[in-house]
């Protein structure tokens, strides 16, 4: 009887109860959004300039793009109200790219760290070593996560990837008016993407017989998350994936080539893709693809 006992404990612990934790797993990965979750947001008090906030951390866009310091790890969780209420177009432009660095940098950062541990697991399958189970039940999230039809590591490190963050910048400050519409302010919708689920904005412009909404978020680094998920998994921008692996070979991302990949982005096609090229161009975004989060303090 007490062998039989330990037995089926035995086949509990060992068997039944990692096959359940791996479901359970692979079930919360099916929320894209999962990685960045944990992040610690800062929702600034009633009346408290952003401005001000950044200014008594040091953070300085001029040092930034010169490369002499280090973006602060300040995530607000959503957009400064006075981003609307400017007037001086410059300082708003300021203060948008200075609250959406962070988080930028932060996504980024999520994103290559699971690049990272992909590549390890390729490496040991390349040289004849069998992944431990806790790396198999890893993949299978991740080819969920980013929706994965097959179960091909080197397809899905091409959607593992960052996005350069003039690209980031750029797209949000055409989407979202620099952080002053109505989608951005009220639904930290930054990037202008629909949906035709419970959470999102309805377009007042909204054709008749339409029923897409756009798309919002709890918090801004969400909102981020979400853009680059859409760029990694949708099929729209499988040229962008394409384009963005063949320069990641080579070592370094050409921001003009990628742009070209994304007229599909917008109904506007090639016209949106120029005005992409103008924003970058005039605001000096590519400064910003050498920014770097400050180290974490220990």
């Amino acid at each position: 009887m007490r062998n039989t006992i330990l037995t089926v404990i035995a086949i509990v612990f060992f068997v039944i109860f990692p096959m359940m934790l791996a479901s359970h797993q692979v079930s919360q990965s099916r929320n894209h959004l999962a990685p960045v979750t944990l992040v610690k947001n800062l929702k600034l008090p009633e009346n408290t300039s952003a401005i001000k906030y950044f200014a008594a951390y040091g953070y300085d866009l001029g040092l930034i793009r010169r490369g002499t310091t280090d973006v602060p790890r300040l995530y607000l969780s959503s957009l400064p109200e006075e981003l609307a209420l400017m007037s001086n177009i410059r300082e708003r432009k300021r203060l948008f790219i200075s609250t959406l660095l962070p988080l930028i940098l932060k996504v980024n950062e999520v994103i290559l760290r699971d690049r990272q541990r992909l590549e390890r697991i390729i490496r040991k399958i390349e040289v004849g070593t069998v992944p431990s189970a806790s790396e198999l039940h890893w993949t299978q999230r991740k080819q969920l996560q980013y929706k994965m039809k097959t179960e091909d590591l080197y397809a899905l490190r091409k959607r593992i990837n960052v996005v350069p963050p003039s690209l980031a910048l750029t797209q949000a400050a055409i989407e979202s008016g620099w952080g002053t519409s109505r989608f951005a302010q009220q639904g930290n919708a930054l990037y202008g993407q629909w949906t035709w689920g419970k959470n999102g904005l309805v377009p007042e412009d909204r054709d008749d017989g339409k029923k897409h909404k756009i798309k919002s978020f709890p918090n801004t680094i969400e909102a981020v998350f979400g853009y680059v998920h859409n760029l990694n998994t949708h099929r729209a921008y499988r040229r962008f994936r394409e384009e963005r692996s063949r320069q990641t070979r080579k070592g370094q991302l050409d921001i003009q080539n990628l742009l070209e990949t994304l007229d599909k982005y917008s109904e506007l096609g090639m016209d949106y893709v120029q005005t992409l090229k103008d924003i970058i161009r005039v605001n000096r975004l590519r400064d910003f693809d050498r920014a770097r989060l400050q180290a974490r303090q220990s």
